[in-house]
């Protein structure tokens, strides 16, 4: 009995393994044709060089007609355009904010002087006042220095006048016997 299915020829071997190596998504080289197929090695590596070939002239995309370009050409300037449009629009809007971000450092330096300077009144201010008390403090220290001195003066002077007067009551006492005698 012989067998209805036709036997196939190494080169038709090698062209169906590298399809089915292309079909499972790999690379198809002639070591992977050979090893799938059987063939000698001269042949796997001509079915994968020419299924390669094929392969890359299906890839290849033909030229677009010219009414597609001259559509594309017009759909790229409008985008061009509107692209550059956005551009300004958003550039402007930057330079806008990048003035006022000027504007409120500028006032901020503005504020931040005058602060300074009132710090700086308020600082020679408070050195007039310390220089002031230190000022009161010596006059202080020189009169209660002076008050001691005169209070040391009233106390002998009243030691004195309290002698004279114990003296003037002995003179009077004296005199007030004599005038008796």
């Amino acid at each position: 009995m012989s067998n209805p299915v036709k036997e196939q020829t190494p080169e038709e071997r090698a062209v169906a393994a590298a399809e089915s190596l292309a079909a499972e998504g790999l690379t198809v080289t002639a070591r992977s044709v050979r090893d799938r197929s059987g063939v000698r090695m001269a042949i796997a590596s001509e079915a994968a060089r020419a299924w390669n070939e094929q392969q890359s002239k299906d890839d290849d995309v033909p030229e677009a007609p010219a009414a597609v370009q001259a559509r594309f050409a017009a759909l790229w300037r409008e985008a061009v355009t509107v692209a550059r449009a956005e551009f300004a629009e958003a550039r402007a809007g930057w330079e806008a904010k990048i003035a006022k971000a000027k504007e409120d450092a500028d006032a901020m330096a503005e504020d931040l002087g005058k602060v300074e300077d009132e710090r700086d009144k308020a600082l020679k201010a408070a050195s007039d006042a310390e220089q002031e008390v230190t000022t009161q403090r010596s006059r202080a220290d020189k009169a209660e220095g002076r008050a001691e001195t005169l209070e040391g003066e009233r106390d002998r002077l009243i030691g004195e006048r309290d002698g004279l007067l114990t003296t003037v009551a002995q003179l009077r006492d004296q005199l007030r016997s004599q005038d008796k005698d």
